[in-house]
């Protein structure tokens, strides 16, 4: 099958496209905004195409004769991304319509809307939403929270605050719960997805058992 993987160079991407490379079955190739960013292994090994969401004739050509497409784009760095991010889903979404694209997965971020939500994870919500709007594309959103790996922002700033303050006045979100997840089991999922045999949109909240950070940082400290 035809698997047409964005977000090739970010911390999922780069391990997913790894993943993906390993099964005979799939045919990849890659959309980024700029072919410099990957390694020369991968640029002569790889089908890739360069260009971004805002661009649909780019967009056309990336999503040609494409069976599954993974979604792993963030505008974070822009100050509008949460609009943008709207443009972009809905860019990615209709021209993976026209190009008779069997299924887009997502990976987005886990929670609910409300009053406490933040923009940024507002921003995931929406983009899902975006994605899961067509009904001729099948979307399987895959929502993570906290993932735990070397790289990991989150896990980083986690494992930062555990080593270099042994004793700390901790801010409110340290009681904040959340559902960690490894990032080997996040890829797995991502990966498994190809495969589902559903043919409706499904929403798929992956994690473990609720943690508050303050729990998270203790078992970071045994761990070291």
């Amino acid at each position: 099958m035809k698997v047409l993987l964005t977000g090739s160079t970010g911390y999922i991407g780069r391990r997913l496209k790894e993943k993906l490379l390993e099964k005979e079955n799939i045919d990849l190739r890659l959309y980024v905004r700029n072919k410099k960013a990957l390694s020369s292994k991968t640029s002569n090994n790889i089908d890739i195409v360069e260009g971004d969401t805002f661009d649909k004739n780019k967009l056309r050509k990336a999503l040609k004769d494409v069976d599954i497409a993974y979604y792993l784009i963030h505008s974070l760095n822009n100050k509008n991304y949460k609009d943008l991010d709207k443009i972009s889903a809905q860019n990615f979404i209709d021209v993976a319509e026209e190009c008779g694209v069997k299924k887009v997965i997502y990976l987005g971020g886990l929670g609910i809307k409300d009053k406490n939500t933040s923009e940024h994870l507002l921003s995931r919500l929406e983009t899902g939403e975006v994605l899961s709007s067509n009904k001729n594309v099948q979307t399987i959103w895959i929502r993570a929270g906290v993932i735990i790996g070397s790289g990991s922002t989150s896990f980083e700033i986690i494992r930062n605050l555990t080593e270099k303050l042994p004793i700390m006045t901790t801010p409110k979100w340290v009681d904040t719960k959340a559902q960690p997840i490894a990032v080997e089991d996040v890829i797995n999922y991502l990966e498994q997805s190809i495969y589902l045999e559903e043919t409706e949109n499904l929403i798929v909240d992956i994690g473990c058992e609720q943690l508050t950070y303050k729990q998270m940082m203790y078992q970071t400290a045994e761990a070291l």
